[in-house]
């Protein structure tokens, strides 16, 4: 009897077949260095590094399909497009030694996220859902003086409730790991006799992000 209520449950899920829906909240991205070293005057010095993070209000569309698999689990294939880009995160590198002064900074913000994913979902009634999400986020970036891209995985959790006819509402948390990225930056150092020489900043750039979301969608 428990086994065949439980089929029940999905099979009259309202969650089941097409869906479209947009969220707000607020999303925080947290960029990091490793392996930073800077090369001047034939020396390889070793910088410090401060970073800020970027956080600020944020906005999604999706559209997907959610499969029925004759038990109470779902599952969901979606893609996600974020059109706003983030505040900038900033990362400044100062050293002073022997062989001179150096000082230098640079902002990054990412723009145009694009979250293709799988979201197996539990039905706990007909208008009720809870779900995870796994999958692949993709997104161009603007700075250290150039245009890069920025690519990695994607986890997340919701919930989803059925308001009235197709109309629900829904709750969001995800996470983004960017991986890593190697960059380089051009400056100069001021010598101790005050002569700029030529300096070039290299590091290992990784980074995340978080966001909750809240929003409306509408099962089709």
């Amino acid at each position: 009897m428990c086994c065949i209520s439980s089929i029940a449950v999905a099979q009259n899920s309202k969650f089941s077949g097409p869906y479209a829906q947009f969220g707000i909240g607020y999303q925080t991205a947290s960029p990091s260095f490793s392996n930073t070293s800077l090369s001047a005057a034939g020396q390889s010095l070793t910088p410090t590094i401060s970073v800020s993070n970027a956080s600020g209000f944020t906005g999604t569309l999706a559209a997907g399909y959610n499969f029925l698999s004759g038990t109470p689990l779902l599952l969901g294939l979606g893609i996600e497009y974020t059109p706003f880009p983030t505040s900038n995160a900033t990362a400044s590198a100062s050293y002073s030694g022997s062989v001179g002064s150096y000082s230098d900074s640079a902002s990054v913000r990412v723009n145009n996220s694009l979250n293709i994913f799988l979201a197996p979902a539990l039905a706990l009634d007909q208008d009720k859902l809870l779900y995870g999400k796994v999958g692949y986020t993709g997104s161009s970036a603007n700075g250290v003086n150039t245009d890069f891209y920025m690519g990695g995985t994607s986890l997340g959790f919701g919930y989803k409730q059925i308001m009235s006819s197709g109309l629900y509402g829904f709750a969001e948390y995800n996470y983004v790991n960017y991986g890593s990225l190697n960059r380089s930056l051009s400056g100069t150092l001021k010598t101790p006799g005050n002569v700029s020489v030529p300096a070039t900043l290299s590091s290992t750039v990784t980074a995340t992000s978080t966001t909750l979301l809240f929003g409306l969608g509408y099962q089709f």
